[in-house]
């Protein structure tokens, strides 16, 4: 069973935080993430973005995708929370502009979210 660690933080320490959290390059990242991937670097989650971020990467121009399909046959391998995890902090760097190229579009009706591999 999942555990949730409360860690309050003065307006000072939140700043610095913030500060870190930007001069690791992880602004796309929920605070939470963030943390995670600071203790532990080669976690599942960690793995398996930077498979997506590759296969995304691989994508030929004007590709429209969701990241289920992209991760194909491997989808159903990954844990749940790790999914969701994926679709979150994927959709965060696409609309802070880390994923080169990637733009989103919209939500299909079943809520997942599609996006458009545009031009180089």
């Amino acid at each position: 069973m999942a555990k949730v660690i409360q860690v309050p933080f003065s307006g000072e320490e939140y700043a610095k935080f913030l500060e870190e959290k930007i001069k690791a390059g992880a602004e796309g990242n929920t605070d939470a993430q963030f943390i995670k991937d600071v203790l532990f670097p080669n976690s599942d989650f960690s793995k398996w973005f930077a498979e997506l971020l590759s296969r995304v990467e691989a994508l030929s121009s004007t590709t429209r995708f969701n990241i289920r399909a992209v991760m194909g046959t491997c989808w159903v391998e990954i844990p749940r929370d790790i999914r969701l995890r994926l679709g979150r902090i994927f959709y965060n760097y696409v609309v802070a502009g880390k994923v080169v190229n990637v733009r989103d579009t919209e939500k299909g009706n079943d809520k997942t979210q599609w996006y458009i591999k545009e031009g180089v």
